[in-house]
């Protein structure tokens, strides 16, 4: 495969240096790198626009015009280019304004060593090239989808003519049809690892579903959701070639006893296994066959979409480590406050979907004190991560972080449950944490949040709060 990189750059040497380094990338990768070089911004963008590259590297400062505008330009051409911003005066505005500008990445000169850029600049085209693949596969899907409605279509008008059989197959495929168009739409993988089972009860008509994914260790596999009657539970472990369910080299469907089992797997990586119990009814091998395929498919999509939404989130939690941060413990506070506020969640019976949410806002909540200006640390970083929409419902539980229980806080003094509950949970998270960061005893940490409670804090959250602690 051939990777092309333009490199931006009015320093000569520097952008001949570069190209020296990554041209070693042909001895030492399968695939074929292909490298080009602009002196400015102007040159860099018409290279671009017949060139093609994957990959930029460009320099912020350049002489007929700013980086900040090539990469703009840049984007507009391909917005799936990955671009990295080169820099010997590093800010906090241009680290901002690069994000706000989708750059892949942020490097200061002098740059890392050529086995870090290298690393760097591999990272950026595999990514791209995820990217590309998973537009391929939607436009797939979307086809083939519309030719299953078609053919949908035309079995409908015929309905009348065909025997009995015939029609179980049309309701099968109308299921199917249906069962693929939900899971396309759902591109949040907790969220889609927790329907599957029941959406699968439903277009198979069963008695139950189970779904198993590979675990951490090799060769075995985790329950990680069910629905209806099953004989296990989520969390079990399965080993592989341990029957019934852990067939996973079976080419094909299997059936054991009331169960029938489908391996699931992409591109030749299996993902794990469906298992559907049906005691009463013939399945025909194509239809869980299809079935399963679907459901691959959708995971994929969704750890492809969950690993974009971790880089973006890892590239905002960057800005906490940015040197002139006005507290060096920031990022290790945030965690902490992270790891309590999910355990309040947990306790709490609030849905994975929700505890994502909330884990987010907890790591983000003093991403704000990156700015040494004495300013609303939580209004800076609810600004911060306005552009991603992953983090709307994030953002809402940070712009009511200090709302207090009895209606005197800010910004809209709502009080009791009308305070979203991640913002009533990070709050007092936040405080025991900030009490024992000052060293004070778990009954004086105690002390301070019970005396503030139903004025500051929700009493639920207290009391779980209390019981962890």
């Amino acid at each position: 495969m051939e990777r092309k990189i333009l490199i931006i750059d009015d320093e000569e040497n520097l952008s001949q240096f570069l190209e020296e380094i990554l041209s070693e990338l042909n001895e030492e990768d399968k695939d074929e790198y292909t490298i080009k070089r602009a002196s400015n911004g102007s040159e860099g963008i018409n290279t671009a626009l017949d060139f093609k590259p994957g990959l930029v590297l460009l320099d912020i400062k350049l002489p007929d015009r700013s980086g900040i505008e090539v990469l703009s330009e840049l984007k507009q051409q391909d917005p799936d280019m990955q671009i990295i911003m080169m820099t010997g005066y590093a800010s906090y505005e241009t680290a901002i304004s690069s994000i706000r500008k989708e750059a892949y990445d942020y490097i200061e000169k002098p740059l890392p060593s050529s086995n870090q850029l290298k690393s760097i600049v591999k990272n950026a085209l595999e990514r791209r090239e995820l990217i590309s693949d998973k537009k391929a596969l939607v436009i797939e899907l979307s086809e083939a989808n519309d030719a299953l409605e078609e053919a949908n279509r035309l079995l409908t008008d015929e309905k009348k003519l065909v025997d009995q059989r015939l029609e179980k197959r049309i309701q099968d495929l109308s299921r199917l049809n249906q069962f693929a168009q939900e899971l396309l739409k759902q591109n949040d993988l907790a969220k889609l690892i927790e329907e599957i089972p029941s959406k699968t009860v439903s277009a198979t008509e069963s008695d139950g579903a189970i779904l198993i994914l590979k675990g951490t260790k090799e060769k075995e596999y985790v329950v990680h959701s069910i629905a209806g009657d099953v004989s296990v539970s989520p969390g079990n472990l399965i080993k592989e070639n341990e029957e019934p369910f852990g067939l996973v080299d079976n080419k094909g469907p299997w059936k054991i006893d009331d169960y029938i089992c489908c391996p699931l797997s992409f591109r030749k990586e299996i993902l794990g296994v469906l298992v559907i119990r049906k005691s009463e009814s013939e399945f025909q091998s194509d239809f869980i066959e299809t079935l399963s395929a679907n459901i691959s498919i959708s995971l994929h999509n969704a750890m492809l979409f969950d690993s974009l939404k971790a880089s973006y989130l890892e590239a905002i939690l960057s800005l906490i480590m940015v040197e002139e941060t006005a507290d060096p413990d920031t990022r290790e506070h945030s965690k902490q406050v992270s790891i309590l506020s999910v355990k309040i969640a947990d306790k709490l019976g609030i849905s994975q979907g929700d505890k994502r949410d909330i884990q987010y806002a907890a790591l983000l909540h003093d991403l704000g004190k990156i700015s040494k200006e004495k300013v609303d640390s939580t209004a800076v970083a609810t600004k911060i991560i306005s552009p991603f929409k992953f983090l709307k419902k994030s953002r809402a539980i940070l712009e009511h972080l200090y709302e207090n229980f009895d209606g005197s806080g800010e910004p809209d003094h709502l009080s009791g449950k009308d305070i979203p509950v991640g913002s009533r949970i990070i709050r007092v998270a936040h405080r025991s944490l900030e009490l024992r960061s000052e060293n004070k005893k778990t009954d004086e940490i105690i002390s301070d949040i019970e005396t503030n409670t139903k004025t500051l804090y929700d009493p639920e959250i207290v009391e779980v709060a209390r019981k962890l602690l």
